[in-house]
């Protein structure tokens, strides 16, 4: 859509020539003369008139509309908006002292990162640490640590932290003196924007013919943010082949998606499937990405600055990526370069896996991060 615009300006000195075009003598449009104050107060108008037609656009079109505008928009068809997730993982609990009294850690106990997000322990009964007489989980004296299964009490990204960011205790548990995350925490996202929202609206409305293509992948993207799949048709769970079957392959970002979120997708995809048709849902098989490299920095990039700011980069761009794509290794060089927002002067020796190769893609498989070590060197 291209509208042609006018400034108070344009608008006034366009209704003088008008005006003067249609008399016989010279218009007295001086400042302060009636005819003046008249066209400026017609331009007024009509600049605020215009206003009111682009802000009506802009709310009318879901390309153009923002925020609460969005929302009201895909509201009008049966859309709404996908809240943000919490990240979970495991946290580590240990003791200084094992061997002198047992622990029991229960739902609910607060941990927290050095900047004051808590992280609640909560329950999962499968897990052998887990004690329905205790009604916790049990460290056995002796045993120098145990793993309990934790979610962000914050929603969003801001729940995905860093190996050992989680260091603190927020609540005292007798036989208990540190806690740290052993892994990342990878799997909370943010509330969908409104370009995820508004490139989902199509899908969506694709997806009301039920039975396609497009009606499978909406109802895995309806559940909640943050997923990434793939639909392997023809395929089997184990992946032979199977006539009248499809399997969707599912990752939240953490490469292990819980039963529960896989019961949801299952649930979800059974609603717009065809009749007689079977299919699976699974977590994706998973490669974990190892990367090294060798940069060099000027003098005045700190070499801990630089190490950490590329850390990030290829971190979040393995993190990125979609269930079943594969990953270019010339990627890590130029995250080196550009993504990381440093003065980087040479890349050297860089390994993805231990080689110089990309990592095809494989509908099966999700990436996950792995040990990423850079070497620095100043000149």
């Amino acid at each position: 859509m291209s509208l042609s615009l006018r400034s108070f300006a344009t608008t006034v000195s366009t209704a003088v020539v008008t005006a003067q075009s249609s008399c016989a003598q010279l218009l007295d449009v001086s400042v302060g003369s009636p005819v003046r104050a008249l066209m400026e107060s017609v331009g007024g108008i009509g600049l605020w008139l215009q206003y009111l037609v682009l802000q009506t656009l802009l709310r009318t079109r879901l390309a153009t509309c923002t925020a609460e505008d969005c929302d009201s928009f895909v509201q009008d068809f049966g859309m709404s908006r996908l809240p943000g997730t919490s990240s979970t993982g495991l946290l580590t609990m240990s003791s200084f002292s094992p061997s002198q009294q047992s622990a029991v850690v229960v739902p609910g106990t607060i941990a927290r990162t050095v900047s004051g997000l808590s992280f609640s322990v909560v329950k999962d009964s499968t897990l052998a640490v887990w004690s329905e007489t205790a009604g916790g989980y049990v460290r056995a004296a002796g045993v120098s640590n145990i793993s309990v299964p934790v979610q962000c009490q914050t929603a969003g990204a801001i729940g995905n932290v860093p190996i050992g960011a989680i260091c603190l205790m927020g609540t005292a548990i007798s036989g208990i003196d540190t806690v740290t995350n052993p892994a990342a925490f990878l799997n909370g996202s943010d509330q969908e924007t409104d370009a995820e929202l508004r490139a989902r609206f199509p899908l969506w409305l694709a997806a009301k013919a039920s039975a396609s293509r497009a009606a499978v992948g909406n109802a895995v993207l309806g559940v909640q943010t943050g997923l990434s799949y793939s639909l392997r048709d023809g395929l089997a769970a184990d992946d032979t082949a199977r006539s009248g079957y499809f399997t969707v392959v599912l990752n939240d970002g953490s490469g292990v998606p819980s039963d529960q979120l896989l019961t949801q997708v299952y649930d979800a995809v059974d609603e717009v499937r065809a009749l007689g048709v079977a299919f699976g849902v699974r977590a994706p098989s998973l490669l974990v990405l190892n990367v090294s490299m060798t940069v060099v920095v000027p003098a005045s990039v700190g070499t801990q600055q630089a190490i950490t700011a590329i850390q990030n980069a290829i971190a979040q761009d393995i993190a990125g990526t979609t269930v079943g794509s594969g990953y270019a290794y010339s990627r890590l060089s130029y995250l080196a370069y550009v993504g990381a927002g440093l003065t980087v002067t040479s890349v050297l020796d860089v390994r993805l896996n231990g080689s110089q190769l990309d990592i095809p893609a494989n509908g099966d498989q999700a990436l996950a991060v792995g040990s990423i070590q850079i070497s620095v060197t100043q000149n």
